[in-house]
């Protein structure tokens, strides 16, 4: 009888180590999706922030051109171009694709951007004054909502 004992003893042992073991791994695989999930998210944000951010310098440094009736430098021309080229499509892909990670506010303002390609303009300085108008409201966007949804809350399991 005390063998048996001994035996039941072990087996809820056994039981107890397992459950521990399964509740660890569990504890822990969720923590780490949840980080890749949140370090995606961030540098999703970080990139839209960056092409953004170089779309308004574009579409500003144009348009103080027009303003002041002035020519911009065959140099700094092709250097806006790029700047243009780069950043561009960054913002048209994280517009398509970023419906999973940006917040509804940030898709929208990423939309109403993408959108004003089949926008007609009367003139170069209408376009340009409603790219630019358009381009800071979407990074004032997308910082406040970087800001709010990766703020790290603390969260007990």
């Amino acid at each position: 009888m005390e063998n048996m004992d001994t035996i039941l003893e072990l087996l809820r042992l056994a039981g107890v180590g397992v459950i521990a073991g399964l509740f660890s791994a569990l504890i822990a695989n969720r923590g780490h999706r949840s980080k890749k999930w949140w370090e995606l998210r961030v540098a999703s944000y970080q990139a839209v922030i960056e092409a953004l951010s170089d779309l308004n310098h574009y579409f500003d440094r144009k348009y103080k051109a027009v303003i002041e009736n002035r020519e911009l430098t065959e140099e700094y021309q092709v250097e806006l171009k790029r700047i243009w080229d780069e950043s561009y499509h960054k913002v048209r892909k994280a517009a398509d694709s970023g419906v999973f990670l940006f917040s509804e506010d940030v898709n929208a303002a990423l939309k109403e951007f993408i959108d004003l390609k089949d926008t007609h303009f009367d003139s170069y300085f209408e376009y340009l004054d409603n790219n630019l108008a358009v381009a800071e409201n979407c990074l004032k966007t997308v910082v406040a909502s970087a800001n709010k949804d990766l703020r790290v809350r603390g969260k007990w399991l």
